[in-house]
């Protein structure tokens, strides 16, 4: 087929990437001139795994790149719109750059003689469709759904630095069609670029709206009563979250279900606080969403109070990881970057050390903490070293660097060699037995035979 993608920040250029490389003939557009040019020229720099290898083995010609939005509409049958929505100060989505897209798309449509779906894949709130998207396409294509204009919203359900995988095994397709037609013509591009059987889910666009903004409200949940456990589990003694987490699996699921520091990124943030946002907007309960947001952030000073009673002003702490997740650049809502401000502020000594953020996190943070070539570097200069996210390379690491270091592991993810070098190991969520009774007589001041009774 022939498929225009609008906007290549990392989800777009790698849906082109993925569509092109199962011989769709692709245009690709972004406003980024250079972006363009490198494209054209065969030069990539894109941090997804898979994305590079695919742009490499394209014939010449596959995967042509242009800044003419119009253009590349009228080339293509099909175009899948995935420019950014970001969070105005309401905590909504602004679609300052989507309407637009979505007006020149409509000219272009206007004058063409063949058929065109729009397939929008950028996050939006509940209702953006059918109130503000489809009334643009429309008004300026002079045509309405279904009549040479087809419509879908069709959001994407991926992990930065694991974008290739959800786009290629999704755990199912989520289609909020206007018209059976561009469900059948989107349904159709993503069959041909899959390679597990996943779902299929058709819907109306609001449904599909409403399911995209309340999965990551629901993930951002199970992360929150995962580290809840993961706070009890850290103050009562003989207690083990991941034992913990494991049998209520057996009925709850695994998925981001694991107790250890707070969620952040680009996404759950944002997306749990639009949701709430919204539901204000509509009259109806937002408590819950609200809750997870409070809740994320008082568990980030809860772990903050953990570091801060394990160290004294003036000591070095080291933090291993300030990206917000492995495998990724992106510090957006990371709590590494969260942890080391908090921690300078405090009159600790910081040094961070990241295989792939640190460079993001010097221009963020700059000069009020130090950077280490190496977690072994890292570890040498700590009194203290947190692990803030479970990096693979935390399995590689010389330990023999921590001999005079107190590690404190959030995930719980050390290998025995790591345990063994250092001088103390605490992992929290993880607590050492000793006697129940004795410590609720002394944390509850009397207060648990109340409860009793």
């Amino acid at each position: 087929m022939q498929i225009s993608v609008i906007g290549l920040g990392k989800v777009g250029l790698t849906l082109a990437s993925c569509l092109a490389d199962v011989g769709h003939c692709v245009v690709a557009v972004d406003i980024d001139a250079d972006l363009v040019d490198g494209l054209n020229d065969r030069r990539y720099d894109s941090p997804e795994p898979g994305v590079a290898e695919r742009l490499e083995r394209l014939s010449p010609g596959t995967l042509v790149a242009m800044t003419d939005l119009a253009r590349a509409v009228r080339q293509s049958e099909v175009t899948f719109v995935v420019v950014p929505t970001p969070s105005n100060e309401l905590g909504g989505f602004s679609l300052r750059y989507l309407l637009p897209a979505c007006d020149t798309i409509g000219a272009a449509v206007k004058g063409k003689a063949t058929e065109h779906t729009v397939a929008v894949v950028s996050t939006v709130l509940p209702g953006s469709s059918d109130s503000l998207l489809v009334p643009t396409l429309e008004s300026a294509s002079g045509r309405r759904i279904g009549d040479g204009l087809h419509y879908c919203y069709n959001p994407s359900f991926i992990a930065l630095g694991e974008v290739v995988k959800g786009m290629v095994t999704p755990d199912y397709l989520l289609i909020g069609q206007s018209d059976k037609h561009a469900g059948d013509v989107v349904l159709s591009v993503h069959k041909s670029m899959v390679t597990n059987q996943p779902p299929e889910a058709r819907m109306s666009p609001v449904e599909a709206e409403i399911t995209k903004i309340a999965s990551n409200t629901h993930e951002t949940m199970r992360v929150s009563f995962a580290n809840m456990l993961f706070s009890v589990c850290s103050e009562v003694p003989g207690a083990d979250v991941d034992r913990v987490t494991e049998a209520l699996a057996h009925r709850m699921g695994r998925r981001f279900f694991k107790g250890a520091v707070p969620y952040g990124g680009p996404c759950w943030p944002r997306d749990n606080r639009a949701f709430s946002v919204f539901l204000d907007a509509v009259g109806t309960p937002s408590t819950l969403p609200k809750a997870i947001d409070t809740f994320n952030a008082e568990h980030g000073r809860y772990v903050l109070r953990r570091v801060l009673a394990a160290t004294a002003p003036g000591d070095t702490v080291g933090l291993l990881g300030l990206a917000y997740k492995p495998g990724t650049p992106v510090i957006e809502r990371a709590f590494g970057v969260d942890l080391a401000e908090w921690l300078a502020h405090d009159a600790r000594k910081v040094i961070g050390w990241d295989p792939l953020a640190t460079d993001e996190a010097r221009r963020v943070l700059g000069g009020r903490i130090e950077y280490a070539e190496s977690a072994e570097a890292c570890l040498r200069a700590s009194n203290v070293a947190v692990v803030t996210i479970p990096n693979k390379e935390l399995r590689t690491i010389d330990w023999t660097a921590a001999a005079g270091t107190t590690l404190i592991d959030c995930w719980r993810c050390l290998p025995p060699t790591a345990i063994a070098a250092c001088r103390e190991y605490v992992a929290l969520g993880r607590t050492p037995p000793s006697d129940v009774a004795d410590w609720l007589a002394q944390t509850t001041g009397g207060r648990f035979p109340l409860l009793t009774t």
